[in-house]
């Protein structure tokens, strides 16, 4: 009897590891091994040298349009804005690079990061109170950037390629971009890339399907859009000059830039998490925000939470970024946040340059 039941366990067991195998080998050929790879290099940036780019003409745009020509995937118009971002934020740049722990300013790029923590005095109790023993405290790290010109926002996918499976720890594609500012983007491959959306990168299309998400597109002439669904349409963001977009979401506040108090998600998004996002004042002032989470002295922000940071600041525009392990951003080659677990690799990353 008792060997009847001893063998009956050990197949049980046996059954249970060989679905694990199957399981591991699925998500494992799905999802961990690259695959569908299109070779996506990004523009050449500038080295930091110090020197002002030239104003942008008509000249200038097709010298970029002809930049971004790839493997033959369609490309979006190039329109610059008319007005010089050099002179509109002179006060903002230097004549020389000047970098700090929390600052960078030379004559294209400015970027000043400001730390802050406080008690929000609110547990987060969902996921049956999981969440509540990280506390009432949060604290993030906001980057106030000005570009001089457009191409100083840049956009790169890891290991150069677009498709499953490819990942690269940030701070390695921050050194191959020479970027002065980096943060994780969207992950933009989930759900294998099946109805999940348009995939613009420096004006090249990658992927134009359906989505049931909003959509954030930043346009080469400086000014950011936070599409619905339904208003989503490949020709009028080709011909309207789209530069980078991103699809997670959701959008954090509303057309008068007031927050958001219902969003477009799912409830496990709206809870307490580490987070990163994009915030758009006009074109060429913009922030990125990480907020770290998960650990006794930053749980991590609500969504309403940040939604009200955003109108806090005054921007006319904001949208949430993957985040939790993924939460990340470097200045320079210094890890500037406080993460709750080693670095992790991501797919994707926002780089502010010198510019191309």
């Amino acid at each position: 009897m008792k060997g009847k039941i001893k063998g009956r366990i050990l197949a049980f067991v046996s059954d249970l590891l060989i679905a694990a195998l199957l399981l591991g080998g699925i998500y494992g050929v799905n999802y961990l091994i690259p695959q569908k790879g299109i070779s996506a290099r990004p523009m050449e940036v500038r080295a930091a040298d110090g020197q002002k780019e030239s104003r942008r003409d008509s000249q200038r745009e097709s010298q970029l349009a002809s930049q971004k020509k790839l493997n033959g995937l369609p490309t979006t118009k190039v329109s610059l804005d008319t007005q010089d971002w050099h002179e509109k934020f002179a006060d903002k740049f230097t004549d020389r690079i000047v970098s700090t722990d929390t600052s960078y300013t030379s004559p294209n790029v400015s970027v000043k990061l400001t730390y802050y923590s406080c008690d929000t005095n609110r547990l987060d109790k969902t996921q049956d109170g999981n969440h509540e023993k990280y506390g009432t405290n949060i604290s993030y790290v906001l980057a106030d950037i000005y570009v001089g010109d457009i191409t100083c926002f840049q956009t790169c996918f890891a290991q150069n390629m677009y498709g499953v499976g490819y990942d690269e720890k940030l701070t390695d594609m921050s050194a191959r971009m020479k970027s002065v500012l980096a943060v994780n983007g969207d992950s933009y491959s989930n759900s294998r890339h099946r109805d999940n959306g348009m995939i613009i990168r420096n004006g090249v299309i990658y992927r134009a399907q359906q989505t049931d998400m909003e959509t954030c597109v930043l346009n080469w002439d400086g000014t950011m859009k936070i599409y619905n669904p339904e208003e989503m349409d490949t020709q009028k963001l080709i011909d309207s000059g789209a530069y980078q977009s991103w699809i997670f979401g959701p959008s954090l506040l509303d057309g008068n830039g007031k927050a958001k108090t219902t969003f477009r998600t799912w409830p496990y998004i709206e809870e307490s998490h580490p987070r990163t996002a994009i915030g758009y004042y006009e074109p060429g002032h913009y922030c990125l925000l990480v907020v770290d989470g998960r650990q006794d002295n930053s749980r991590g922000m609500f969504l309403d939470e940040m939604a009200g940071l955003f109108e806090q600041l005054g921007c006319k525009a904001a949208y949430n970024l993957d985040g939790g392990h993924c939460s990340f951003m470097t200045l320079k080659d210094q890890v500037v946040n406080h993460p709750y677990k080693s670095e992790h690799k991501v797919e994707d990353g926002i780089f502010i340059t010198e510019g191309v």
